[in-house]
């Protein structure tokens, strides 16, 4: 019926796979949004249309469209929307000055040439705004990608949970900072509303009549106003999580001064409040302050300190700082860089009795001194899943979510955390990570019906995006039956930000066939590149073995740090090489990155 209706309108338009007028009304605005990080200005581009009424409800659209500058094309888009939409919207990096953005509306067919119903072109003069761009919820992968792969100095900008003041209305915001932070711009919905040059960075704001969702925003600047990091909190947000950060002194007589800063939006019930080195615990509280402080020898031993939050709902918001090595360095020249590494002998058997002294690392072909080393097996674990629900999952996706269910409660152990995802058309919310095994269920039952294609590169990006203020030992899994279909970020995209995210990614592939040879191809190379694991099983039921294996992949790695000695402002892509001193050993890391 569907392909009766179309042809039908085919016919009546009168101009078959050619352009024709505007019939489908197209128009567009462009709203620069904020500076990036490599020199150019991100716009967000909001498109209007209407769908002519001969369009059939089901037939999917397409918003093709390219962006020029002095006379050459410097960037392509690609949107999938449905027939029943009149607008969609895209961030997009651009170079400052004159451009012209050309874009249509068309109706995708068998024919090379697709059915264009509606087009439009403009010009326009795009101004650097002289602030950084940050990404809004609803920009999705394209606006993560335009605001970079990671901030500068993580934990450098926290933001106290505001507390309303004497007007309903008023809203008191407090900042911390850390080196090299010297100003704090306020942004309320976007828009900057304060600034301050110097300490106490504390704002008292108008957020309007409540309730409503309000996201409050605190950008850190060094002295040379280059950006450090950023905070959020989203006042009245139902489902904002529980968040927990350390933060940790040691003074010259022998003391080391612990304090933990919890964000909690719900006002839920504190349950427990405690904090460990390694496994043992230092403290726990019944109530604020919690700070406590410990003679420095007491962590001698341990690889790092673990705080642990839990509310009355069974939520559990926890915070990682490591106490080995050098990992956390305050100076902003110098890029920490943790390898993960597996290390295997020529049967295939995971190496597990290396020291330090065993491994080699070079960055561009340069000898590096490793400043960190752990055994896996000794960190705890932080663990993304995203599950592809598209249409072509529909036979698989109760065995597939019943496996993921299983992989939680299989490798989630005290310490450990971890996040489920799902995606299709677009991705869908990505869950906050969670040690709790049945949040983690509740998230995997929460996956929508399996339709529509697949978006896997936006998935990618999306989830990595989870990682960005993640230390220490991570991995995204992916599980999907097909190659991507419905992305907006193109395949460079894409990897150039698993390049500079760092987070080894694991394929799982489903079902797949000598057909999608494209596909697969790709998932061996993502995996390759970042350190993890293309596996492809023809049966869902095999998924529960499959896990088994990635899961003794993850316990097996060991944990290598290295400080790198190029300039922060270097965004050229670093090669990197591990070598052991093992006969016949297979290393398989991260192949290179982009600071």
């Amino acid at each position: 019926m569907k392909r009766i209706l179309l042809a039908l309108f085919l016919t009546v338009s009168g101009a078959a796979y050619a352009d024709v007028s505007n019939d489908a009304k197209l128009a567009f605005s462009l709203e620069p949004v904020g500076d990036t990080s490599s020199g150019e200005v991100a716009v967000r581009i909001a498109f209007r249309f209407v769908t002519p009424r001969e369009v059939p409800a089901e037939a999917m659209l397409e918003l093709q469209g390219s962006i020029s500058a002095a006379g050459s094309v410097v960037k392509r888009f690609r949107m999938n929307v449905p027939a029943s939409r009149d607008s969609v919207t895209t961030v997009q990096t651009v170079p400052a000055g004159e451009i012209e953005v050309d874009a249509r509306i068309l109706i995708p067919t068998e024919d090379p040439v697709p059915l264009v119903i509606g087009k439009a072109v403009q010009k326009a003069t795009i101004e650097r705004t002289g602030r950084p761009y940050i990404a809004d919820a609803g920009d999705g992968a394209e606006g993560v990608v335009a605001e970079g792969a990671a901030v500068q100095v993580p934990g450098a900008v926290r933001i106290r949970p505001p507390r309303r003041d004497v007007a309903p209305n008023l809203f008191i915001v407090e900042v911390e900072t850390k080196a090299p932070v010297q100003r704090v711009e306020f942004f309320v919905e976007g828009k900057k509303v304060a600034a301050r040059n110097a300490a106490p960075y504390r704002a008292e704001l108008d957020l309007g009549k409540l309730p409503k969702r309000v996201e409050v925003r605190a950008v850190g600047l060094d002295a040379r106003g280059r950006y450090v990091d950023a905070d959020a909190f989203v006042v009245n947000e139902r489902e904002t999580p529980l968040e927990v950060k350390i933060s940790r002194t040691a003074t010259d007589d022998g003391t080391t001064h612990l304090k933990l800063s919890i964000q909690n939006p719900k006002n839920t019930k504190i349950v427990t409040v405690a904090i460990f080195a390694g496994t043992t615990k230092l403290h726990e509280w019944q109530g604020p302050p919690y700070a406590v402080s410990v003679p420095t020898r007491r962590l001698e031993g341990a690889d790092f300190l673990r705080a642990a939050v839990v509310d009355e709902t069974g939520y559990e918001a926890s915070d990682l700082v490591f106490l080995n090595g050098e990992r956390y360095v305050e100076h902003i020249e110098v890029d920490v860089v943790e390898l993960p590494v597996s290390v295997t002998d020529s049967g295939g058997a995971p190496v597990t009795t290396l020291e330090r002294e065993s491994f080699t690392v070079l960055e561009n072909g340069k000898p590096q001194k490793i400043s960190a080393f752990d055994f896996a097996a000794n960190l705890p674990l932080s663990v993304g899943v995203l599950l592809d629900h598209s249409g072509s999952m529909a036979p698989r996706i109760k065995d597939a979510k019943a496996a993921a269910v299983e992989f939680f409660r299989r490798i989630i152990k005290p310490g450990d955390r971890a996040f489920f995802g799902a995606f299709a058309f677009d991705p869908a919310d990505v869950a906050p990570f969670a040690s709790n095994i049945g949040s983690l269920e509740a998230q995997v039952a929460a996956t929508p019906e399996a339709v529509g294609g697949t978006a896997l590169h936006d998935a990618v990006v999306t989830g990595l995006y989870r990682f960005r203020a993640v230390e220490g030992r991570r991995a995204l899994i992916v599980i999907t039956d097909g190659e991507d279909t419905s992305s907006r970020l193109a395949y460079d995209d894409m990897l150039m930000y698993a390049r500079a995210a760092r987070v080894p990614l694991y394929f799982v592939g489903v079902g797949l066939t000598f057909v999608n040879v494209s596909g697969t191809s790709r998932m061996k190379a993502l995996a390759a590149e970042t350190g993890g694991v293309a596996y492809f099983v023809r049966d869902v039921k095999q998924l529960a073995e499959t896990y088994r294996q990635l899961e003794a992949d993850l316990r097996s790695q060991y944990l290598l740090a290295y400080n790198s000695e190029s300039a922060a402002s270097d965004r050229a892509y670093r090669t990197i090489e591990v070598k052991v001193g093992h006969p016949d050993a297979k290393v398989r890391t991260i192949r290179g990155y982009i600071p």
